[in-house]
């Protein structure tokens, strides 16, 4: 259930209040995604989650050059 706050300030940057980062486990050093849903009138925040650039895969991935890569992609890369 959503939560009503006074988060948008004087410069149209937005505000998460600490009750809303604190239940979300979320620090100030967090990266996030943020998204427009213009259907639904929505904004949508969600912390960001490492993926591999090829796949999508989460799990044992390799950082290059800014870019995740995964073990599995990795291979099939050396094989090119």
């Amino acid at each position: 259930m959503g939560m009503k706050f006074d988060i948008i300030d004087e410069s149209g940057r937005i505000v998460l209040p600490a009750e809303v980062r604190k239940s979300m486990r979320w620090d100030e050093n967090i990266k996030a995604e943020i998204w427009v849903n213009p259907q639904q009138n929505e904004i949508v925040i969600k912390k960001h989650v490492e993926a591999c650039v090829c796949c999508g895969k989460t799990k044992n991935l390799k950082a290059f050059d800014k870019k995740h890569i995964c073990e599995g992609c990795q291979k099939k890369i050396i094989k090119i």
